[in-house]
C-alpha cells in the first residue's frame, strides 16, 4: 500500500500529531503524543482495533511517503522515528515483515 502526506508547514509536534490523526483516521481519543501514536500506528494491522482506518494485511508494508520532513526539527525527528522503529519492531517480535517503509522527500 501506498501512501503520502506532505509535512508542508508541520513545525511543532502538536501539528504532527494533527496531520498524522487526520492523514491515518486515527480515533477521536487520540491522544497526540509518543505513545498513542505508537499504539495507533502499531495497530495497522489489526483493523478488528479501531485505531487506525488505514489498514495493511497481515504481508502487506505500507510504503509512507513524507513530503517536505522538518528535518531541522529534532523534537518531530525523535518523536516520528521513534513511533516508526516501535512499530516496525513490534511487526518483527510477532515474526511479521515490518509494517512501515518510510521514504522521506
Amino acid at each position: 500500500m501506498e501512501m503520502v502526506i506532505d509535512f508542508k508547514g508541520v513545525d511543532t509536534a502538536d501539528k504532527m500529531h494533527t496531520k498524522l490523526k487526520h492523514a491515518f483516521g486515527f480515533p477521536d481519543f487520540y491522544g497526540a503524543n509518543i505513545h498513542a501514536l505508537m499504539d495507533c500506528l502499531g495497530d495497522i494491522r489489526y483493523p478488528e482495533y479501531g485505531m487506525s482506518e488505514v489498514t495493511i494485511g497481515e504481508n502487506e508494508v505500507l510504503n509512507l511517503t513524507i513530503k517536505n520532513f522538518p528535518y531541522e526539527n529534532d523534537i518531530i525527528i525523535n518523536i516520528f522515528f521513534l513511533a516508526i522503529k516501535y512499530v516496525n519492531a513490534k511487526s518483527i517480535r510477532n515474526e511479521e515483515s515490518p509494517s512501515i517503509h518510510l521514504i522521506l522527500i
